[in-house]
């Protein structure tokens, strides 16, 4: 062969090589509600695999994903096109959106627009002073931060994302996450809480690591007999009473319900029929007693509370009732008068 076809193909072997041994370049994700994720993406089948850093590897379906760029730049781009931009409401969005993902310029830049679009619109021009203070701040040299005085405990990571079905989503954020954090918050909200870590503090933020909590105590192969089920029936921990007292209490059937189809396959329906319902009960009528006579009293402490079934609760005492005209007490004293 000719030494210098043997050199190029050398070298072309050599480039492939290369190529294939060297990772793949980091891109941003833009998902279909606008938030990034930084990575080696991945085309899969039905979907894309981001692998990330620092949080894991993700896998999403293709549905989710609205885009997949270069950098932050090109997904304030495609953000940037889905928005209304003769809004001034959705320009100050769009600002917002740019500083929180890493991007002063476009932000400044967004919010002054705003502020000229609408006279007098206080929140842009309000938005427009802080970007501009922020971006004129420098750190003063001078200034030495002080140290701690005791030891800084590790800063708590997020939950790790675990893959779920979209279409329970709805029922966790408007059942299940209420039922937690009545039935679980007390114990499962404290600092030191390691499994089912749960937050009180609001916003989709909070429902999300919540959500991805509960989902880590979800038994994908055999959902019946996950953690978040029977822990819920069972005292555990430092406390005596299990947070429900039995399976036929509403709150725990709805959690059954989502915990059967929370991991399942994407695009799994919840099931049909009507979901329990987990107000309190109606309160019982006392029957009428007629004009002037006292009505009776239902005994302290009846009726249903949270985590108690109606089946379980106390039912109130029968008092024995003595009539002075029964019969059997006439027919017992004597012969009957003639």
């Amino acid at each position: 062969m000719n030494p210098t076809l043997r050199a190029l193909a050398c070298a072309l072997v050599g480039a492939a090589v290369a190529a294939a041994e060297s990772p793949a370049p980091s891109r941003v994700v833009v998902l279909d509600n606008e938030n990034l994720l930084e990575g080696e993406v991945v085309r899969v089948e039905g979907g894309y695999q981001i692998r990330r850093p620092k949080g894991g590897d993700i896998t999403l379906p293709a549905r989710r994903v609205l885009a997949v760029v270069a950098d932050r730049k090109a997904a304030f781009a495609v953000v940037a096109e889905r928005a209304n931009r003769r809004d001034a409401d959705e320009r100050l969005r769009l600002a917002r959106w740019c500083s929180a993902n890493g991007l002063p310029d476009e932000a400044l830049a967004e919010a002054k627009t705003a502020a000229r679009m609408r006279p007098g619109f206080r929140a842009a021009e309000q938005y427009v002073a802080t970007l501009e203070l922020v971006a004129n701040t420098d750190p003063d040299p001078a200034v030495i931060p002080a140290r701690a005085d005791v030891p800084v405990k590790e800063p708590v990571t997020d939950v790790q994302a675990i893959e779920y079905n979209s279409e329970s989503f709805p029922l966790f954020a408007s059942r299940v996450h209420a039922i937690l954090l009545n039935a679980c918050a007390n114990c499962h909200a404290k600092p030191e809480t390691k499994t089912l870590r749960l937050t009180r503090t609001g916003g989709r933020s909070a429902l999300s690591k919540n959500l991805m909590s509960a989902l880590v105590q979800v038994n994908p192969a055999e959902p019946t007999a996950s953690p978040l089920l029977t822990k819920s029936i069972t005292p555990h921990g430092t406390a005596t009473d299990a947070p429900l007292k039995s399976r036929n209490h509403p709150a725990y059937q709805t959690l059954e319900i989502w915990a059967r189809f929370a991991r399942a396959p994407e695009g799994t329906p919840l099931p049909d029929g009507p979901l329990p319902d987990a107000r309190p009960a109606e309160p019982r009528r006392l029957p009428d007693l007629g004009e002037g006579k006292a009505e009776s009293k239902l005994p302290a402490g009846s009726g249903d509370t949270f985590g108690q079934d109606s089946k379980s609760a106390p039912k109130p005492a029968k008092s024995p009732t003595h009539d002075p005209f029964d019969p059997a007490i006439f027919n017992a004293a004597g012969k009957p008068m003639k």
